[in-house]
């Protein structure tokens, strides 16, 4: 389990294939806390270290991904050079900075365009049609493994806004109109009736490839 709060972009040294495809990545994140067999977000994903080592005064990791992740993902596209969010797993005790993110990706977003507003970037994503339901104003979703607030939705496009501050932090600054992102689900917010005090939050959870919906409607009395 993670927050969605980026600590390092690590870059990808080398890709194997073994049967599933193995990513070497380096890292700044101290070497102690890079636990062989710990979970680590990459990109949002949670993968688990199978190695690690140090390399030209470099940290490095790898990680191994499977088929299912890789078609469920875009790491089948990763390249070597390619940046991504890292993230270890979050410990009991943490401080909750973000949200909850549990590294099971729901789907793929296409970003479709991206302006300045300010000193922030407003990024505008496509809504797959098995998640429209799904996505609401002020909600939070995960990007990249970046937690993020939804801003406003369209019809079939949504958009977020980037502070410089988690532009610097994140590889969202690399990011191409067109190109594929992850993305995870796991807690929206919805207006309900006239009463904009009262909201559903839903709360997606992967349960063995199955998707159980928790709706819990909060009133409150002022």
């Amino acid at each position: 389990m993670f927050t969605g709060i980026i600590e390092d972009i690590g870059e990808v040294l080398e890709i194997k294939k073994d049967g599933d495809k193995i990513f070497y990545i380096s890292t700044k994140i101290n070497y102690q806390n890079l636990k062989i067999g710990s979970s680590i977000s990459c990109n949002g994903i949670c993968l688990t270290i199978i190695k690690k080592g140090k390399k030209n005064k470099k940290n490095w990791f790898a990680i191994s991904a499977s088929r299912e992740t890789l078609s469920k993902s875009n790491l089948n596209i990763t390249k070597i050079g390619s940046l991504l969010n890292l993230e270890t797993s979050l410990k009991v005790g943490d401080e909750l900075s973000g949200h909850l993110v549990f590294g099971h990706i729901d789907g793929k977003l296409k970003l479709i365009k991206k302006k300045k507003v300010g000193s922030s970037k407003l990024l505008i994503f496509n809504i797959p049609s098995n998640l429209r339901n799904y996505i609401a104003p002020k909600g939070s979703i995960s990007i990249n493994g970046v937690s993020l607030t939804i801003n406003n939705v369209s019809k079939n496009i949504f958009d977020v806004n980037i502070i410089p501050h988690t532009l610097k932090g994140t590889n969202f600054d690399k990011i191409k109109i067109g190109e594929l992102l992850k993305k995870i689900m796991k807690v929206t917010i919805k207006n309900i009736g006239d009463n904009t005090i009262n909201k559903i939050i839903v709360i997606q959870i992967s349960n063995n490839l199955r998707i159980k919906l928790i709706t819990i409607i909060i009133k409150h009395n002022f």
